[in-house]
């Protein structure tokens, strides 16, 4: 059951994929997120969609939150995530199911031949449960945890833009997968830097690219076949790549907002 490496491209893909925005604003290249000066820094870090002032890249992120992800009252309602879907990889293709809890909790199984591999963040600390009867669960080696970890944020990096460590700017306009789009690139001081590309005339996300600053890697997500849930858009089809190679395709068959998840599901028992 060869899953691991291709299964970190993947989690990203878990959460809220994608946001729905009709935007007609004029965004110069280089446009960075700017704090307000009139706000009280250590609240305004705190919020997932807080106020943005009048600059041209606030403006399309305010659109984002309100018109994509459907406004602050919406996403204060929804707490969790349960999917489940058939993940196809070169080895073969294997049933999925996923859980994600607000703000960073995530378990997936994989199962194939009767065996499962259990991946899980309970907020501290990363592990895993390889397959066999006599594995135990167990921490995820140092680098693993890093991407497992980067990979289990709730919602994506677009979120939470005054958050300490985080830079959000506009890139450019770009050619990406047949469509035009927005490149919007966040850069985190864990040495992440995400670019999300953003259909123009749609809006919907097209692309998000995960680039690891301390060795150059990346790693490329594609979503199509959107649904909404909680009015909400999430792709049903993501594909995923490492360095430009195809490791992964998800389908997802049933998705189910605020599913009764609990803290202690996440939790690694040995």
């Amino acid at each position: 059951m060869t899953l691991k490496r291709p299964i970190f491209c993947l989690v990203g893909a878990l959460g809220w994929c994608a946001a729905l925005l009709a935007a007609d604003d004029q965004v110069s290249e280089g446009d960075t997120l700017q704090m307000p000066d009139d706000q009280i820094n250590v609240i305004i870090r705190q919020i997932p969609m807080p106020e943005l002032g009048q600059g041209r890249l606030a403006k399309i992120l305010t659109r984002y939150y309100v018109e994509g992800l459907g406004g602050a009252e919406n996403w204060d309602q929804i707490s969790s995530l349960k999917v489940s879907g058939r993940l196809k990889l070169e080895s073969g293709e294997f049933e999925l199911n996923a859980y994600q809890k607000k703000p960073d909790l995530i378990k997936m199984t994989i199962r194939g031949n009767q065996r499962d591999l259990v991946l899980g963040y309970d907020g501290k600390t990363a592990w895993q449960k390889l397959p066999g009867r006599d594995m135990k669960a167990e921490p995820m080696k140092e680098e693993e945890a890093r991407r497992f970890k980067h990979s289990a944020h709730f919602g994506n990096h677009l979120l939470y833009p005054y958050a300490l460590g985080k830079k959000i700017e506009y890139i450019d306009t770009v050619p990406s997968e047949g469509k035009i789009c927005h490149q919007i690139r966040v850069t985190l001081d864990t040495d992440y830097q995400i670019d999300y590309f953003i259909d123009i005339r749609t809006y919907l996300e097209v692309k998000v690219v995960n680039t690891d600053l301390r060795n150059g890697l990346n790693n490329s997500v594609i979503y199509k076949d959107y649904i909404r849930e909680f009015g909400m858009p999430i792709a049903k089809q993501v594909e995923s790549y490492e360095e430009g190679k195809w490791v992964s395709s998800l389908t997802l068959d049933e998705v189910k907002v605020n599913a009764g998840i609990i803290p202690w599901m996440f939790k690694m028992r040995r």
